[in-house]
């Protein structure tokens, strides 16, 4: 038996923190998806586009795991975006003064995991042009 040198490139802890930042994104999208669904009142546009949101970040989470070079740009992208479209609403901010707790959480943890996923593919792209 012959030894052979494994050809797929070593993954890197901070490749992997980015993977499993957009999959709890995904999964938090998805558990914000149910709450969303039971909650009455909503403008009828918001569920369908929030949906299709999801579907990108599951496409994106897809091209993670399969090691896809685009999909941690790809990831900032769609985490700018979440930012950019959930911080300026102030329906978000009054979860927490009417006691919803969970969508509280759910939009608390989520803008935590947009910011720290673009500060790890930041930090990822400047170690990869240094080295």
């Amino acid at each position: 038996m012959k030894y052979e040198p494994d050809s797929r490139p070593r993954v890197t802890r901070l490749e992997k923190a980015i993977a499993w930042l957009v999959y709890a994104s995904v999964v938090l999208g998805v558990l914000f998806l149910y709450v969303l669904h039971g909650t009455g009142g909503i403008p009828s546009f918001l569920f369908p586009s929030i949906l299709v949101g999801e579907i990108i970040w599951i496409v994106c989470a897809v091209a993670i795991s399969r090691g896809a070079k685009w999909a941690p740009y790809m990831a900032v992208v769609l985490a700018v975006i979440t930012l950019a479209v959930s911080l300026p609403q102030p329906t978000h901010y009054s979860f927490a003064e009417t006691g919803q707790v969970v969508a509280f959480l759910i939009f608390t943890g989520g803008a935590v995991l947009q910011f720290a996923l673009i500060g790890a593919v930041a930090l990822f792209v400047f170690r990869s042009r240094r080295g």
